[in-house]
């Protein structure tokens, strides 16, 4: 064993011994739900990430693979009753084949017609599920969870415990394929697919590890499912949420690095378990969206990219990262908070004025003086319409403070500018 694998292995061993330990101090049983969720969307981000990220090809068809890994379930649940690791391993091996098969029929395609491609496969996966009554069709399927589980109080606490495993599985496999020659080769392939090919790396053959690997994790994913919600239709089980949070979560944690997703996953995921207990869960593709427009747009490489950057860049650049992380913190816990105050302009504005200051973020990056004037304009508005509490003096002190360190990296890009002017004169 490397000696630099030491601290990752340690690292998977400190969070599965905190999950378990978890399971004997938590008393409610909703923290196991939440978590649950975050933990589902790590697998679903990494498995994306080994195609969509390392290997740059941009997967629509999420909801398709982690849907073959519930329906799987499902049938060997009617079929067999089969045990919780038989359903993961059935449906990780079923969807993998798919992802296998897919990809033979749709790697020749390149950009957008790819990912077209894995929509339509979702699409034509869920036309078939809705019209196979074994399986409940349109009406939807009820699954019974076993009474007892050894070693756990409640099933809960046993799903929240093997989707744990699943996450720093996924996580603990993309660390490795990252590693690998492998990952070499499937990031030469994202660089550069023709010029890889040129140098001899066997593209067809890592792409089609790339997309079976991916469809397995995403299958493993989706296999607990039916045992979760115990209640499984086509309209849950193919919903959108599952493809724009596993492309969003990658995209804004970072798609080089398998660390990426995981920091996603775990932003992402908890503030929308936040936003479902104190607003709606209909608010939760709103936050997605929004935070994903402001990286898209002004940080493509992620947390991690803005990471390096900062780790590398001057201090008038470090303030206006610096500036620009807490304005989106400020604006995401903003909704949590003050969107939950109230009803109708009330809560209207509650949910806009904290939009307001992750717009005000994402400015603070490129025009640092226009986005620390809206994160300090937010953090009034917040404090004149919502009052200044215990709860609402967090979004608008990391709004201030964010405002504030924009107009530094303002006042030192613009300083650093005239110096290197005067030293060129």
């Amino acid at each position: 064993m490397r000696r630099s694998s030491l601290p990752f292995l340690i690292g998977i061993a400190v969070v599965a011994f905190l999950g378990i330990a978890a399971t004997r101090l938590l008393g409610n049983q909703y923290y196991y739900f939440a978590a649950y969720v975050v933990l589902q969307y790590v697998v679903l981000a990494t498995g994306w990430n080994i195609l969509g990220g390392y290997t740059g090809y941009v997967n629509f068809g999420v909801a398709g693979f982690f849907a073959i890994g519930a329906y799987t379930s499902v049938v060997l649940i009617k079929l067999l009753g089969a045990p919780m690791p038989v359903l993961i391993l059935a449906g990780g091996i079923v969807a993998g084949l798919v992802g296998l098969g897919t990809g033979y029929l749709t790697l020749r395609l390149k950009g957008v017609f790819f990912s077209i491609a894995t929509l339509a496969l979702a699409i034509v996966l869920q036309t078939f599920v809705t019209n196979w009554d074994y399986v409940g069709g349109s009406r939807g399927v009820y699954t019974i969870r076993p009474r007892e589980v050894p070693f756990f109080d409640n099933y809960v606490e046993y799903l929240f415990i093997v989707m744990l495993l699943l996450a720093l599985g996924a996580v603990a496999a993309a660390w490795l394929i990252e590693r690998s020659w492998i990952g070499r080769g499937l990031a030469a392939i994202r660089d550069d697919e023709q010029a890889a090919e040129a140098m001899g790396v066997p593209t067809l053959r890592l792409k089609l590890f790339a997309t079976t690997v991916s469809g397995f994790m995403m299958g493993i994913a989706g296999a607990p499912y039916p045992y979760y919600v115990t209640y499984l239709d086509p309209a849950s089980g193919f919903s959108l949420a599952y493809a724009v949070n596993s492309v969003a979560m990658p995209l804004i944690g970072g798609t080089t690095s398998w660390l990426g997703p995981v920091i996603g996953a775990v932003l992402l995921g908890t503030l929308q378990q936040v936003a479902t207990v104190t607003i709606s869960s209909a608010l939760n593709l709103l936050i997605v969206g929004v935070n994903l427009v402001m990286f898209v747009t002004v940080a493509p490489e992620g947390i991690l990219g803005l990471a390096r950057e900062f780790a590398e860049g001057r201090p008038g650049r470090r303030a206006a990262i610096a500036a620009m992380i807490l304005g989106i913190l400020a604006g995401d816990t903003g909704i949590a908070i003050t969107g939950a105050a109230g009803a109708g302009l009330l809560q209207l504005l509650g949910i806009a004025i904290p939009l307001l200051t992750i717009v005000g973020g994402g400015l603070a990056l490129v025009r640092p003086g226009i986005g620390g004037l809206m994160m300090l304009a937010s953090a009034a508005a917040t404090a004149a319409v919502f009052g200044l509490d215990v709860l609402t003096a967090i979004p608008i002190a990391i709004g201030a403070i964010g405002g504030a360190l924009a107009y530094l990296a303002r006042y030192r890009i613009t300083a650093s500018a005239g110096y290197e002017a005067l030293r060129r004169a």
